[in-house]
């Protein structure tokens, strides 16, 4: 049998196989140094650590001691699974999604494949079948490694108090069956939008809007997620309201389908599981379909591609930075400096589509934050001010500035920093001073120009003055701590090794914010409602700096140089010892 596998592994079809599939994870740029540090193995570890965390919380709510102690009676884990049955489903729809829209551009072949293909005596069908497979097999891998974890741990917890095999396997079967359903429901979704775009728009239409309908998926994914603390606890009225909106919810059909799987659906959730075999069959038609049809027009039209959007500058663009060259750039590297930055930022969709994902989902979180505290009710003028409602600015501002920060590392043409290389200094460099400019200044504008006419409407001018003021001042702090020892010039250097830190990276980003959010707010809180304790700002203010300044100079010397190559620490070093005797 091995000798078999190797024998076929060889053939053209399974080797285009292959070669698909690594580029559809690693990208098909022109050189290895141009892409993320991730293995294969890390990705779908990453993958499956949602699921896997939700699931051990879990534990309080079915544990069988808890709910002694607790006094539960009659507890029915299949009624209580319902809301988290939901959200796996929801989730699992948006990690897949996520992987969709994050590979977008290596669905197709690129112009790297196209150069070396098209030479060789292999058909355009069987690179059209070659690809085709590459997608379908990742499909299901992702489908599975996105639940995996969560498919083993959560019917652990749920059964926890039932003594019978069958009952514990049915539960994990049934829960396997529909989350992997969602998943593959999600990415085939996804891949539709892409092959009905290219097949209907000219191709460079499409690419022109490719960013645009990106960044709306993400919105879209992140506002699914949202809805699993609101969608469980209107299942109940979903057979008293034919009309409702969540029927529309592709989310909600496979709810449906695993109620239905379970005996414990409704005639409505009956009809919703049924429509979501229906839907996903759909999905898979379409996508097939519209990808057919588009492969032999993209594949034509790679050499024409191109890896950027083009960004034409316009006299607002040119006029405003002539005003922050008089008042904030004081240097010549600082305004050179400044405006890469922004044209990056304008023009590489990698680069815009990450930060888009980090701003939707501080969006998608303060809108949660609301919600909860408000419960929908309107925000009247007068109104009093709480620590939920003045989260949200907080909440925006540390999710662009860490993914700001964390774009930062992403490179663009390394081939092309030698102009920086020859012309900056090793440590005569500004490049804090730039990082923290350009984050600042994607930052204060909107503050000024939303947060603070808001506060003004709701609260009077002295509050609105101190709230903003308080944004602010939070906001440069923030910018300092995320750029301590920060020696690189944004988008020049090479990649961090992030696959030996990518989970202490996630805490670190989940506990900060959980931290910075927290305390802002309740210190805003405070501040608003006894002016005096602003005056506590000051010597915060004062403290970071100094603890900033003071870092930098106890900063040695070799760890202030400026760096384009992010070099990963040997596991040990030679001592040469010769030198010394």
């Amino acid at each position: 049998m091995l000798q078999w596998w190797k024998a076929r592994s060889q053939l053209p079809f399974y080797r285009l196989v292959s070669l698909f599939v690594d580029r559809i994870f690693h990208g098909g740029g022109d050189g290895s140094e141009d892409n993320l540090d991730f293995s294969l193995g890390l990705i779908l570890s990453l993958l499956a650590l949602p699921g896997g965390f939700y699931s051990i919380f879990l534990f309080n709510k079915y544990g069988t001691l808890l709910q002694w102690i607790r006094g539960q009676q009659g507890f029915d884990p299949l009624a209580a699974a319902l809301p988290d049955e939901y959200f796996f489903i929801v989730l699992s729809m948006v990690v897949t999604g996520a992987v969709a829209v994050w590979r977008w551009d290596s669905i197709f072949p690129d112009r790297r494949d196209y150069a070396n293909l098209v030479v060789l005596p292999i058909s355009t069908r069987l690179i059209f079948l070659g690809n085709l497979a590459a997608i379908v097999l990742l499909t299901l891998v992702l489908a599975f490694d996105v639940n995996l974890a969560s498919a083993v741990l959560f019917p652990a917890v749920v059964s926890a108090s039932q003594v019978t095999f069958v009952y514990i396997a049915q539960f994990a079967a049934i829960h396997l069956f529909v989350v992997v359903m969602a998943s593959i429901f999600s990415f085939f979704a996804i891949f539709a939008v892409t092959g009905v775009l290219m097949s209907g728009l000219p191709y460079s239409v499409f690419r022109r809007i490719s960013f645009y309908v990106r960044g709306l998926i993400i919105v879209c994914l992140l506002a699914l997620l949202s809805t699993s603390f609101v969608i469980p606890s209107s299942i109940d009225h979903l057979a008293q309201t034919p009309h409702a909106p969540i029927r529309f919810l592709p989310s909600v059909w496979f709810l449906g389908l695993c109620q239905l799987l379970r005996g414990k659906a409704d005639p409505a959730l009956a009809q919703m599981g049924r429509m979501s075999i229906l839907g996903l069959l759909c999905v898979i038609l379409i996508a097939v379909a519209a990808y057919a049809l588009s492969y032999r027009r993209c594949f034509i039209r790679i050499p024409e591609s191109l890896d950027i959007v083009s960004e034409n500058s316009s006299q607002f663009t040119s006029w405003s930075f002539s005003i922050l060259d008089r008042t904030i750039l004081r240097t010549p590297f600082q305004r050179a400096g400044y405006r890469f930055v922004l044209r990056t930022l304008a023009r590489s969709e990698a680069h815009a589509l990450v930060l888009a994902g980090f701003s939707a989902l501080g969006f998608v979180i303060a809108s949660q934050v609301l919600f909860a505290a408000y419960s929908g009710k309107a925000i009247n003028a007068g109104s009093l001010f709480s620590p939920a409602f003045l989260s949200v600015p907080f909440i925006l501002v540390y999710c662009i500035l860490v993914g700001l920060r964390f774009i930062f590392d992403i490179p663009t043409e390394l081939r092309a920093n030698w102009i920086f290389r020859l012309s900056l200094g090793k440590t005569a460099h500004e490049c804090i001073p730039l990082a923290r400019t350009v984050m600042l200044t994607l930052i204060l504008p909107w503050v000024f120009a939303g947060v603070f006419p808001v506060s003004l409407y709701l609260w009077g001018w002295t509050t609105a003055l101190l709230h903003t003021a308080m944004i602010t001042i939070w906001s440069v702090i923030l910018a300092d701590v995320l750029l301590v020892r920060f020696r690189k010039v944004p988008f020049t250097c090479t990649y961090p090794p992030f696959r030996h830190s990518a989970i202490v990276v996630m805490l670190v980003y989940f506990f900060g914010f959980s931290g910075f959010v927290g305390l802002t707010s309740s210190f805003d809180d405070w501040v608003l409602r006894n002016h005096a304790w602003m005056l506590l700002l000051v010597p915060i203010f004062l403290g970071a700096r100094y603890v900033r300044a003071r870092l930098e100079q106890d900063t040695i010397e070799i760890d202030k140089q400026l760096i384009f190559e992010e070099k990963q620490p040997t596991a040990f070093e030679v001592l040469d010892l010769a030198h010394w005797s």
